[in-house]
């Protein structure tokens, strides 16, 4: 049985009399950009920018006034001769009829055309600096609904590929410690994909936070190889980055791959939704085929994002909700949908009350009670939300809830 992180920090800062304090992603950007901006000196060099306008304009007026031809009748009138010579418009229905008048103007002019090009140069500087930031993973990104990927090896292109087929258009972070010029290559190699970069380690809160994970669709755990210490301690780091993803983006969908069988346990207690095992499947397709072979060929064929007739995961249409899996298997196949091999059933899990009597009785409400003091919830375990039921049988009775897996049957994504 586990304990939530979550709920535990929100416990522990329920003792200290405070509540727990939820980062806004809209205040955290204002701050970021007002910090840039303050660094940059844009704020001083804006104001000065506006200040000679008004300035200019007033003084241009101070002095035209008092010609009763001229076209300075009101403060207003020096402002807008201001930001018309300023933008260089050029309208010509005011301007300055006086030696002195015209003195103020030419000054203007000239300060004017220096300080534009300094604010010009300084907004510049800044978007460049991003952009360099960004190709160095330094810069923090802002998305939502993202995909992101951790870690770095030798199938991870192989990912992105796949990502490429499954996830048309959705921005990618990748959180490694590569170089930015390997980056640059893996951005190369795949021009179709939205690729972003955050150069660091991914079992850090603050790298991960770089890269918006809380508000990430999905986040893949590969076997780190781009660290310093290689894959030596690689799942071991996954595990790490898995506790840290759900205590910070419990809503996304984690997967993890691993090297070793024995770390499966740890990701399913940390509720990784999806665990692949390094080569768990090598010695079945050897050993497994027959004389005449083609089961690994069967194989590459089920699980290539190439193929018309790989595995496909989609949801159940609501009308095959009660059916027997022989009549949703004979929908599928007449409506050319694929065909259907098996379902993910998602059950509901057990939880105290399902366990408890209905009634409100002393006894109910003190194990209630001792439950909720020992932070223990009943209806966690080990185990994946859903159970993949491939060939349940003619008889079974499709759920709600179910998720079809089909064989082929178009390139609609699941």
């Amino acid at each position: 049985m586990n304990t939530n992180p979550k709920n535990e920090s929100a416990r522990e800062s329920a003792k200290r009399g405070g509540t727990p304090r939820i980062a806004s992603p809209i205040v955290a950007s204002m701050r970021r950009v007002a910090r840039e901006t303050s660094r940059s000196g844009l704020v001083a060099l804006f104001a000065a920018f506006f200040g000679a306008i008004v300035a200019f304009g007033l003084i241009v007026w101070a002095i035209e006034r008092a010609d009763p031809a001229g076209s300075f009748s009101s403060p207003f009138d020096g402002l807008w001769w201001a930001v018309v010579t300023l933008a260089t418009v050029g309208y010509g229905d005011k301007y300055p009829s006086s030696v002195l008048g015209k003195a103020a103007a030419m000054a203007f002019m000239i300060g004017g055309f220096v300080l534009s090009a300094i604010v010009s140069g300084t907004v510049a500087s800044i978007f460049v600096e991003r952009r360099i930031r960004e190709g160095k993973g330094l810069q923090d990104i802002r998305l939502k609904g993202h995909f992101v990927v951790c870690g770095w090896n030798v199938h991870a292109d192989a990912v992105l590929d796949g990502l490429e087929t499954e996830a048309r258009g959705a921005p990618i972070v990748l959180i490694n410690g590569l170089e930015p010029e390997r980056f640059e290559a893996i951005k190369a190699a795949h021009p179709d994909l939205d690729l972003r970069f955050v150069r660091g380690d991914h079992t850090q809160e603050s790298v991960l936070r770089k890269a918006s994970v809380q508000q990430c669709r999905s986040c893949i755990l590969l076997p780190d190889e781009s660290g310093v210490s290689g894959a030596s301690n690689a799942d071991e780091r996954t595990i790490l980055a898995a506790l840290a993803v759900k205590s910070i983006a419990g809503d996304a969908a984690v997967r993890a791959a691993i090297l070793k069988a024995e770390s499966e346990q740890h990701l399913r207690r940390a509720e990784v939704d999806d665990v692949v095992l390094h080569g768990e499947f090598t010695g079945f397709l050897l050993a497994a085929s027959s004389d005449s072979g083609g089961l690994p060929d069967a194989a590459r064929e089920l699980l290539s994002f190439s193929s018309s007739s790989r595995l496909r995961q989609r949801p159940m249409p609501p009308a095959l909700v009660g059916k027997s899996f022989a009549e949703a298997s004979d929908w599928f196949v007449r409506s050319g949908e694929g065909v259907l091999v098996g379902v993910l059933a998602k059950e509901r899990p057990v939880t105290l009350d399902d366990i408890l009597s209905g009634s409100s009785g002393a006894i109910d409400d003190f194990i209630k009670r001792k439950f909720a003091e020992a932070a223990i919830d009943i209806g966690s375990d080990d185990k994946p939300a859903g159970k993949a039921r491939l060939a349940p049988g003619p008889d079974y009775v499709i759920g709600g809830s179910d998720v079809a897996f089909v064989v082929g049957g178009g390139a609609s994504n699941g």
